[in-house]
């Protein structure tokens, strides 16, 4: 388990840099001077996380320096089926999103794990996604005045 850790760590650690020198300055334009920039939050954010990486690193290295006999594989089969699950999940809801609009891929997006995870109380299988995707609604467009598309 804490190799599992020293990895996902590592791979956070370089993902955080990478956010942090090449996708934000490429991806978001940097703001006049009058104004708060919109790379902020995301370098922020970025920040964080490789902040959270170094801690996660270090705490799997002085595991690992007390447990030597952490044989085995680094990550199970299960972790990574359920790795590969979440990246198809939310590659199909992109798709989903680009050619239906929200509403089907946020609804995905929120039963598909309920189920997964063994949810299977109808009231709350059809209560959260309609609240979670009424209060986004009301969040994009009647406090923000803005759209999702």
């Amino acid at each position: 388990m804490k190799k599992a850790e020293l990895v996902s760590g590592l791979v956070l650690l370089a993902f955080g840099i990478l956010l942090w020198l090449v996708l934000i300055p490429w991806q978001i334009a940097e703001a006049p001077m009058a104004i708060i920039s919109p790379r902020m939050m995301p370098l922020l954010c970025a920040a964080i996380l490789v902040i959270l990486s170094l801690v996660l690193i270090g705490q799997s290295l002085l595991a690992l320096r007390q447990l030597r006999d952490d044989s085995g594989p680094i990550f199970t089969r299960g972790e990574v089926i359920a790795t590969l699950g979440v990246v198809v999940l939310f590659s199909v809801a992109t798709l989903l999103f680009v050619y239906t609009g929200p509403l089907l891929p946020g609804l995905m997006i929120i039963i598909l794990p309920m189920l997964a995870l063994g949810e299977r109380r109808i009231a709350m299988l059809t209560l959260l996604p309609a609240g979670l995707m009424g209060g986004a609604w009301l969040l994009f467009y009647v406090v923000l005045g803005t759209s999702f598309q």
